[in-house]
């Protein structure tokens, strides 16, 4: 049991990690938001509704192409996408911050 607290703990402080670095600038925000969304399973509270406001914009960005997958990816595409996101996070930049802000408040 100890091990799995351990665990929860573990992932609550790097929720509130990613979530400090995106506010900072040092972490991608859409990469960011995927962590995040991943992490909400492993700190054993997915539906909080603090993660709402991330899911719906991860959700709305799940297609940009990020990391590894850019390899498989042609320039023409890449250059597309790329604009694309770069207006989306234009348009979204705030709200990302504020939810950011809403689950480093919530997690410490």
């Amino acid at each position: 049991m100890d091990d799995q607290l351990d665990s929860v703990s573990a992932s609550r402080n790097e929720l509130v990690t990613i979530a400090s670095g995106m506010l900072a600038g040092g972490v991608n925000l859409i990469e960011g938001m995927r962590r995040i969304c991943a992490l909400r399973f492993a700190i054993e509270d997915p539906d909080n509704e603090v993660f709402l406001p991330i899911r719906a914009m991860e959700s709305e960005t799940d297609s940009f192409p990020l990391g590894a997958m850019r390899s498989n990816c042609s320039e023409d595409y890449l250059k597309r996408a790329d604009a694309q996101m770069e207006c989306y996070l234009v348009d979204a930049h705030d709200d990302i911050l504020q939810a950011c802000k809403e689950i480093i408040r919530t997690f410490t």
